[in-house]
């Protein structure tokens, strides 16, 4: 099922607050470069988006989930195939005749994004919490948690398996740190702030420069 409003504003949130948290990294060099050698440029410093059904193939992969079911709508439609295939630069030669992606990215191409990464995992947080125990990524959270060692457990994860890269220190304790602030944003309603926190943080990640290109 597509998640809630309330899920969707709280997942923007979470960006948000990713952003702000790792914005200084404690990886960064001293500020006196001392012993400190300058970075490599890369010989083709450019990225490219992941076009052509591959941000989804990968959104697959990484949580698990079979392909038709990244983005599905009512349980009949792919969203993907039927909606934002063109939007994130496919093409459709047979029905549209389509036969090459779009030079440019259209406006409704973040939305698309968007859409796909939060609905894929809303599925996936939603499998896990209503089935621990063949939880592929939330487990914890859904029987026990969550204790800050748990948040930081599934925020690793969650950098895990979406970015395919350990997560830096500032990265763990700035998804945790979320955690209390989507508490006091659901406080009052029936939402579980456990799975919604699980929710927003995927998407957070999903939806960063890293998660979208390569």
């Amino acid at each position: 099922m597509f998640p809630s409003l309330r899920s969707a504003a709280l997942a923007f949130l979470a960006t948000a607050t990713l952003l702000s948290g790792c914005s200084s990294s404690g990886d960064s060099p001293p500020s006196d470069g001392v012993g400190v050698d300058e970075p490599i440029e890369s010989a083709k410093a450019r990225v490219k988006f992941k076009e052509q059904g591959r941000f989804v193939r990968d959104l697959a992969t990484s949580l698990e989930l079979p392909r038709a079911e990244v983005c599905n709508e009512l349980g009949l439609y792919d969203c993907y195939e039927e909606a934002h295939r063109i939007v994130l630069g496919g093409v459709e030669p047979y029905r549209r005749g389509i036969r090459d992606p779009l030079p440019v990215a259209p406006v409704t191409a973040p939305i698309a994004v968007d859409r796909v990464a939060l609905s894929a995992c809303a599925t996936r947080v939603d499998r896990d919490f209503d089935n621990p125990s063949e939880a592929v990524m939330f487990g914890d959270l859904a029987t026990i948690g969550p204790t800050e060692a748990q948040l930081s457990q599934a925020a690793r994860t969650i950098y895990q398996r979406l970015l395919r890269r350990p997560a830096t220190g500032e990265e763990t304790d700035a998804l945790v740190a979320f955690y209390d602030e989507a508490q006091e944003t659901l406080d009052g309603t029936d939402e579980e702030p456990a799975r919604e926190w699980a929710i927003a943080s995927c998407f957070a990640v999903a939806t960063t420069m890293e998660g979208l290109f390569y």
